[in-house]
């Protein structure tokens, strides 16, 4: 009757006896303990058994204290009201564990959408360059495509002599005919030009996807998910999307090394590396007197107290950081850009990023001199 009671309408503490008929206070605690209903309430022994065994046997199969009889109400009614205390203080813990749960997950998809929105900021500024890179490889294909039409509609004129020949083949004057309508299309050129204007389309198409491909890598959003990635295809990738505002100003130096592939999220990643590449063109472009700048990207192994890193290092030939807010580059909304031209979360949202992948970011300059941004990625990730 005592445990139907419990599970209809559950007490906020229960007072139990050792020795009963049929079931002991112990048998009936464990049968409370395996429902989920009754398990969180608190159970006080009270037996006039003494020994530390029977005690020690009371806690174990779930009861919260043991009080042996003869007893004093006053000490009964200061264990009920102290385990009370703590059954109310555990709710309330459990319902702000919920509440700041229900917050932390609200605050990731906030996060998200902020670290989205300044990436799709950042690529409104690279539109009208990508627009116009874009169309390079695609009058590449258009005007090849118009001269591969013209080539083959002369093709078709001598094709259609040779037919001729085929049924006639003792006209006199039909192998003087394709012989002129040979030079005067000029037929080896024809033919040879034919191959060119091919792999000029096939050159069109290639660009043309690489810079889609780069973009669509750039703007996805990153699932929980990790993929073993090759960390200088995302170098890659992110020079194809900012080739509009260097290539006429800045040379580009590779010195990539073996390194493995690494267990990341692509389009994160991308997306620190456009950051800073992006400030170091900047830089660049925002040095007096300086005509032509280099960025050098560099890709090594290097072994730390924390462990192995793949270290990615992007040095450029700008005026460097001041020492005055070098401290202050990666907080948030900080910038020296011009109003419009930057909303300072660029190194902001990058240092989270290489975070959430357990590495770090460095900034290394000498005023004057460039600056060096070292982006080291763990060879083994964090269990979690």
């Amino acid at each position: 009757m005592a445990l139907k009671s419990a599970l209809d309408d559950p007490p906020d503490i229960l007072f139990l006896d050792v020795n009963m008929p049929e079931m002991n206070g112990y048998e009936v605690c464990q049968q409370l303990m395996s429902d989920p209903r009754t398990r969180d309430i608190p159970v006080i022994f009270i037996s006039a058994l003494t020994e530390t065994l029977d005690k020690v046997k009371a806690f174990h199969v779930g009861g919260v204290d043991y009080i042996t009889k003869p007893f004093q109400f006053e000490e009964v009614h200061v264990r009920a009201e102290v385990h009370l205390k703590l059954v109310h203080a555990r709710r309330a813990i459990e319902e702000k564990n919920t509440e700041l749960q229900q917050a932390l997950a609200d605050l990731k998809i906030a996060q998200q959408h902020l670290v989205q929105s300044e990436k799709l900021a950042a690529l409104g500024v690279l539109t009208a360059g990508i627009a116009h890179e874009i169309n390079n490889p695609v009058n590449f294909i258009k005007t090849s495509a118009l001269g591969l039409s013209a080539d083959i509609h002369d093709l078709q004129k001598v094709l259609k002599l040779y037919e001729e020949c085929r049924t006639e083949c003792r006209h006199p004057t039909l192998p003087d005919r394709i012989d002129a309508l040979k030079e005067e299309m000029e037929y080896t050129t024809v033919t040879t030009e034919i191959e060119e204007l091919l792999d000029h389309i096939q050159e069109g198409v290639r660009r043309t996807e690489e810079i889609v491909n780069s973009l669509r890598t750039y703007s996805r959003m990153d699932t929980p998910a990790d993929e073993k990635t090759d960390v200088h295809a995302l170098i890659d990738a992110s020079l194809v999307v900012l080739k509009p505002r260097y290539k006429k100003t800045i040379s580009i130096e590779k010195s990539y090394n073996p390194v493995p592939a690494l267990q990341v999220q692509p389009g994160r990643l991308i997306q620190v590396f456009t950051n800073i590449l992006s400030n170091a063109i900047d830089a660049i472009h925002g040095k007096a007197a300086q005509q032509q700048g280099t960025i050098t990207i560099r890709t090594t192994l290097q072994t730390r107290e924390s462990g192995p890193y793949v270290v990615i290092e992007f040095c450029d030939t700008g005026p460097g950081i001041p020492g005055a807010i070098r401290d202050k580059v990666f907080d948030p909304f900080f910038t020296t850009k011009d109003v419009g031209k930057g909303t300072g979360l660029g190194l902001s949202i990058s240092l989270g990023i290489i975070q959430d992948h357990n590495g770090l970011i460095e900034i290394a300059n000498i005023s004057g001199t460039g600056t060096t941004v070292s982006v080291l990625l763990p060879l083994e990730k964090e269990a979690p």
